[in-house]
């Protein structure tokens, strides 16, 4: 009888593996379409599943789904309460949603919005992520619903008791939201200092961008291209370059600065193509 199930159910495991496999390539490959194809019929064939329901709502979250990625990490977190991950997608989903509602219906969601973000923090201490979303809610809320720009900023201290750098990133983006630049500055370039990243680089940029500062703006971004050797703020350089009409010539010079040899596959193609875009 054994022999006889395994014959019968072996070909549906296989089949099983084999879509799973398709899908989380999809997923890594930025095909998330098709991601959400895959996870979805394994979910149905099976709605237990945890890993097809964990690639299946943040395929969702790529693609700013924000309602269906709520519904699927609703039920990983009921499945799972104890796992702080889960809330954090839950609890920022749910955000979102919020954001793109109408008032009513915002208000509703909320308190489960707040109460997931914080469990995400209670569950683990240390979740970065889950401080960024209470953060930049408590600051975009007005006062009479909730909103706190103080609260915000104790977001941000216990950020930086975690991270220097997104400690020096959350009280830049605060000072920048509240139109405070020459603060913001001196937090941005804090974060440049000290994490020397894309993500530093690209925030300090913004900043640039929204007190109409251009030539900082483009300053910002040749430094970290040149620093970190990167198809994504070359990829930022050329699009606003374009954008703005400057010189096709100069943004071209910034591209043939870029290391050939410390680039993948991936990355040459895209330089490449940034390239033709300047041709």
């Amino acid at each position: 009888m054994k022999t006889f199930l395994f014959v019968v159910l072996f070909p549906l495991m296989a089949f099983s593996q084999s879509s799973f496999q398709q899908g989380k390539k999809a997923f890594e490959y930025g095909d998330y379409e098709t991601a959400v194809s895959i996870f979805t019929t394994l979910r149905e064939n099976k709605p237990s599943d945890k890993i097809a329901r964990d690639y299946l709502g943040q395929a969702y979250a790529r693609l700013e789904s924000w309602e269906k990625s709520a519904e699927v990490n609703k039920t990983l977190v009921e499945d799972y309460p104890e796992n702080a991950e889960y809330h954090f997608r839950y609890g920022g989903s749910l955000g979102l949603v919020a954001k793109e509602s109408n008032s009513f219906k915002a208000l509703s969601l909320l308190g489960d919005v707040k109460f997931h973000l914080k469990k995400a923090i209670d569950l683990n201490p240390k979740h970065i992520e889950a401080r960024w979303a209470l953060l930049q809610m408590y600051l975009e809320l007005p006062g009479i619903i909730g909103g706190s720009e103080s609260i915000s900023r104790e977001y941000a201290s216990e950020l930086k008791s975690i991270s220097p750098v997104d400690g020096a990133l959350a009280f830049g983006y605060i000072e920048r939201e509240l139109k405070n630049f020459d603060k913001a500055e001196i937090y941005y370039k804090n974060a440049v200092e000290l994490g020397q990243s894309v993500t530093t680089y690209k925030e300090l940029a913004e900043l640039y961008k929204r007190s109409k500062e251009t030539a900082k703006y483009f300053q910002t971004l040749e430094k970290g291209i040149n620093k970190l050797n990167s198809i994504e703020l070359s990829s930022v350089y050329v699009d606003k370059s374009l954008r703005l009409n400057r010189s096709k010539r100069k943004a071209l010079e910034i591209l043939n600065t870029l290391n050939f040899d410390e680039l993948n596959s991936e990355e040459t193609e895209k330089l490449s193509q940034l390239k033709s875009k300047l041709n």
